[in-house]
């Protein structure tokens, strides 16, 4: 049990290393320092598919045209259309 528990220590101590995004080396003073790099999150520019302002785009624009369909069939020519993100559905 004891053994088992020390390779699971281990695993979880060398994931914790991998993920520290950082560098161990010695400082000025001739001690051991941990420095954290600045973390940054690029995925793209703002209205690229992978983007998150590109998936919120994508998903109104669904869901308002999926919803202008369903209520243009069911009232018909009595509707009045409006501009809604670039697409026209019927109030």
């Amino acid at each position: 049990m004891k053994r088992g528990m020390l390779i699971k220590l281990s695993l979880a101590g060398a994931v914790v290393a991998l993920g520290v995004s950082g560098s161990i080396g010695w400082s000025a003073d001739e001690s051991l320092s941990l420095s954290l790099s600045r973390a940054e999150a690029r995925v793209g520019r703002p209205l690229t598919p992978v983007s998150v302002a590109g998936v919120a785009r994508r998903t109104t624009r669904r869901a308002v045209v999926g919803g202008a369909a369903v209520g243009a069939a069911a009232v018909g020519t009595a509707c009045v259309r409006v501009l809604v993100n670039g697409s026209y559905v019927c109030r």
